[in-house]
């Protein structure tokens, strides 16, 4: 599946709390067309034949369906491509409930747009990526989504186990969202021959060992660096946002159904003053010098030594982040964002794989066949080989990436964490996402942006919160 990419690049036009009734209103003449958008059904694709003995083996929560059919909206199709493999959960969808998706593709900046124009006129999707963590709280306070209880048991056996995960997505004693697992939002890409001939440890090592933190990081870049000139430490849009929430406390999270501001934090403190001394001590890669374009294939070059990226990029090959970028698939490694010294865990930039049930969805029920299906593909082990099939003959993995793979799959389900600070408002996004990268990009005193830009972001949560409060 695909998510939205480049973060930073792109703001979310998301409608504020207080101003919602207002836009949805002037969005129906502009949208009602549909703008750009394309609606696909299940197109041909493919599952070998024993992936699909295995997929028959697993074990879903089954019930009737009289409407087969669901409609998702996103900025990617839930079905694959022409000829590309289905995934389980899509298989076990059709081949348990006779069901099928119909994808409702529009650009990443239009789907609030086309949400709320769907919404209004009687027209609503069933369902909506909850992955770009955009969606959660804002989309239920405008009431563009709807609580999902009366059609999934967060109780039974296929949705107990992930409880965890899906009580920041609770208000008012309700679930806006079925969280299937947690996803790595931030990753570090590596080449191990690279690392060889700089006599580095590979990190993949060090992680195994417990030495894999910030310091040890930190060592080997400026190590890496010293040994030459047109040397960078490490690229990619993702680097502030990956170690700043590898301390361990999001920018903004959920607890109890309230938004919590956690600009002043200690460790999201610590965080920015670690991203400033990567770019006091030349280790960052000088976007703002570079025209701000990333690097990734510098990595497979030998001139960078980590490019920092979600964990879709390993699942894509010739693509601008894709796999063929940083060097023979052989020599490919990856690591979590290292361990922030002094926490009590290694915790884990995470975003979710997940689903929202659109308010007005004229299929709830088939919506949860779906979600029990993805339920039921998460963590099978049929599945499990399923995938791990499909990765190494489509995208070339080797043993050793499926194995890191695993391991960090294990860290990012026992310490996620989840930022909920693209979800909140326009204006929480304006004054953070790109204030928060101004020390490792500009070289600028976290404290003296924090503060410029406190007030302003408190303010909004604070409207936000009692919009919660009454919903």
């Amino acid at each position: 599946m695909k998510r939205s990419k480049i973060m930073n690049a792109k703001k979310r036009k998301l409608f504020s709390s207080s101003a919602a009734a207002i836009i949805l209103l002037s969005m129906l003449t502009a949208c009602t067309e549909g703008g750009n958008a394309s609606q696909t059904t299940l197109p041909p694709s493919t599952m070998a034949e024993e992936q699909q003995s295995k997929a028959e083996e697993i074990q879903v929560k089954e019930f009737e369906l009289e409407n087969k059919e669901i409609t998702f909206l996103a900025s990617w199709a839930r079905n694959p491509a022409n000829g590309k493999n289905k995934d389980v959960a899509l298989e076990l969808f059709q081949s348990k409930f006779g069901g099928t998706v119909k994808d409702i593709v529009v650009e990443d900046a239009e789907r609030y747009n086309k949400l709320s124009s769907m919404v209004t006129t009687g027209q609503s999707p069933d369902f909506f990526s909850a992955g770009d963590m955009d969606a959660f709280p804002k989309g239920a306070i405008a009431k563009m989504f709807q609580p999902l209880d009366d059609y999934i048991d967060f109780n039974d056996q296929w949705f107990k186990d992930r409880k965890e995960m899906n009580d920041p997505f609770v208000v008012g004693g309700k679930h806006y969202a079925s969280i299937i697992s947690p996803e790595i939002e931030v990753l570090m890409i590596y080449n191990k021959a690279v690392m060889k001939e700089n006599a580095l440890t590979d990190p993949a090592q060090l992680l195994k060992e417990g030495k894999w933190d910030w310091d040890t990081c930190k060592q080997m870049m400026t190590d890496f660096c010293s040994k030459g000139d047109e040397r960078y430490a490490i690229d990619g849009w993702w680097v502030s946002r990956g170690f700043s929430n590898a301390s361990g406390v999001p920018f903004i999270g959920m607890k109890d159904g309230k938004i919590v501001n956690n600009l002043r934090d200690a460790k999201v403190e610590q965080a920015q003053e670690f991203l400033l001394d990567l770019n006091k001590e030349n280790l960052a890669y000088p976007l703002k010098d570079k025209e701000w374009k990333t690097r990734a294939d510098y990595v497979g070059e030998g001139k960078t030594l980590f490019f920092a990226v979600g964990y879709w990029a390993l699942t894509e090959v010739n693509t601008e982040y894709g796999l063929a970028q940083y060097g023979d698939i052989n020599d490919v490694g990856f690591v979590p964002i290292p361990k922030c010294p002094g926490s009590d865990a290694h915790y884990i930039p995470a975003r979710v794989t997940g689903y929202m049930l659109c308010a007005g969805a004229p299929n709830p029920k088939g919506f949860a066949a779906m979600m029990y299906c993805e339920a039921a593909a998460n963590g099978s082990d049929d599945a499990e080989q399923i995938t791990k099939d499909q990765y190494f003959n489509e995208y070339g993995w080797t043993d050793s990436m499926w194995e890191m793979r695993n391991t960090m799959f294990k860290m990012v389900r026992e310490h996620p964490v989840f930022d909920f600070c693209n979800g909140i408002s326009d204006v929480v996004f304006d004054n953070l996402d790109n204030p928060s990268k101004d020390a490792y990009h500009n070289g600028n005193s976290w404290i003296q942006t924090r503060e410029s830009n406190f007030d302003t972001i408190q303010a909004e949560i604070d409207n936000a919160n009692k919009e919660l409060a009454a919903s």
